[in-house]
């Protein structure tokens, strides 16, 4: 599962074949009924392209905190698989 996480955040984070902004594209075109009455009225309204880049680089930063969590749960288990100790928990 972790390797699965860090594979999908990379995939995220490089935008790799384009990945990321077909992801945003297909949110925003499915949350495209939402904008037709914001709760939010006070935001200003931007064109769609730099709505488009705003939600790019959000999901490339959460794609980052993907990867990187995917690899600190790897290490983790890989460790307590070598050192034969089960994995602690916080009590």
């Amino acid at each position: 599962m972790s390797l699965a996480t860090s594979l999908v955040g990379i995939a995220l984070a490089t935008n790799f074949r384009g990945a990321t902004e077909w992801h945003v594209r297909r949110s925003m075109s499915t949350a495209s009924a939402l904008r037709r009455v914001p709760p939010w009225r006070w935001l200003p309204s931007v064109p769609y392209e730099e709505r488009l880049a705003r939600f790019i680089l959000l999901e490339r930063l959460i794609g980052i905190a993907f990867a990187v969590g995917g690899v600190i749960i790897l290490a983790t288990v890989g460790y307590s698989v070598l050192t034969g100790e089960p994995m602690q928990t916080v009590k």
